[in-house]
């Protein structure tokens, strides 16, 4: 099977020219693309950073977050391999370091945060310091971009996609978690981190990578709500108290041998029939102006070709018994023709997917399509 499917990346890769729609398909699949040496080939594509040269700046070590750097940088030893002698750990810490500072250094206008460095020393371990740092660059300027702005105000607004993205799988969590008053601050680390802070291992890390490298910026707190989702019987299952539920909660993301696939699969699927321009109404305004969402659209997961019906089959929102059969006469009652209110509203968004898949077959990033 894993030969058969390197096979195809491979295949993929070797098109003239490279075809990225494909990869995309690859990536989202499940297993991903397989192994860190696939990864350090086709990442460069769904970022398009491949035959890009940016030179990296001096004097980086001038930086005024570089202490900081550095004491976040000697805390992630943990995530480095293990074994490895001492000489190779401050190898990796150094090359890590100048990672970091060497994006920081080259934007001035990002501002460096916590959490950062466990997204970056994912990217090192995977693809080596010279290909990382091309990497997280643009990582930094399109898909982090809005976690370092100078406040946590982007942060916060993204955080509101959350509980729409909950109600509309399950409205009963929603209001016991309303009522809890424990927000969503519980996702911060998820999300700034892009799991990495949670996950236990390299390979599940990078895995995840696979997904949101090949998806909307907003893929991340579409994960997050299916890890809640996961739990929603632990958390309803005691006390509505604020610090019970943010326990659970906090811990939801840290099981061991998590599911990622099924998460996954879900998340694709509730952005598919949910996506963000079709959220709730406090979450719009951050849509329409927010720099790396926008510039997205409601860019659904391009590399997925599945028809409405199979997404909503699987949800359970399409049963078989509802299928309208041919040449039936549909009922002009709202409570008849909610099957197929569903099925048009997957079909205008599975439209509109594959509008992007065309065009994006021709380049190699789908926000360049809306500039």
């Amino acid at each position: 099977k894993h030969r058969s499917k390197r096979t195809e990346i491979l295949k993929a890769l070797d098109q003239i020219p490279v075809d990225i729609v494909q990869l995309r398909k690859l990536a989202i699949a499940p297993e991903g693309l397989l192994t860190s040496e696939l990864r350090a080939q086709v990442w460069p594509y769904l970022l398009n950073t491949v035959n890009q040269e940016i030179k990296a700046p001096e004097n980086i070590r001038q930086h005024p977050e570089f202490q900081q750097v550095v004491l976040d940088v000697n805390r992630s030893m943990k995530r480095f391999p293990a074994g490895i002698s001492d000489e190779e750990v401050s190898e990796l810490q150094d090359q890590l370091t100048d990672l970091i500072l060497s994006v920081l250094t080259l934007h001035p206008e990002l501002n460096y945060y916590q959490g950062y460095h466990d997204i970056c020393v994912t990217f090192l371990l995977a693809c080596g310091p010279q290909l990382s740092f091309q990497l997280v660059e643009r990582l930094s300027t399109h898909h982090l971009r809005d976690f370092m702005d100078p406040t946590m105000s982007s942060t916060t607004h993204i955080l509101n996609y959350l509980i729409p993205i909950l109600d509309k799988s399950d409205s009963e969590l929603v209001k016991y978690i309303t009522k809890s008053e424990v927000g969503t601050t519980f996702a911060i680390s998820w999300l700034i981190t892009w799991y990495s802070y949670v996950l236990h291992t390299q390979d599940e890390i990078e895995r995840l990578y696979d997904f949101f490298l090949s998806c909307h910026p907003l893929m991340p707190i579409y994960f997050a709500a299916q890890i809640v989702l996961q739990s929603s019987e632990d958390i309803m299952a005691g006390e509505c108290e604020m610090s019970r539920v943010y326990q659970i909660l906090t811990q939801s993301a840290r099981k061991p041998n998590p599911p990622l696939e099924e998460l996954i699969r879900k998340s694709s699927d509730a952005f598919i029939l949910f996506p963000p321009s079709h959220l709730a109404r406090e979450a719009a305004e951050f849509y329409k102006n927010n720099l790396a969402i926008s510039t997205f659209c409601d860019y659904a997961l391009v590399a997925r070709h599945e028809t409405p019906d199979t997404v909503l089959r699987r949800l359970g929102i399409y049963p078989e018994d509802k299928l309208p059969k041919e040449k039936e006469v549909v009922s002009s009652s709202p409570k008849k023709n909610y099957w197929n209110t569903a099925r048009t509203a997957v079909i205008a968004v599975s439209g509109a997917v594959g509008a992007v898949v065309v065009a994006a077959s021709g380049l190699d990033w789908a926000p360049d399509l809306f500039n």
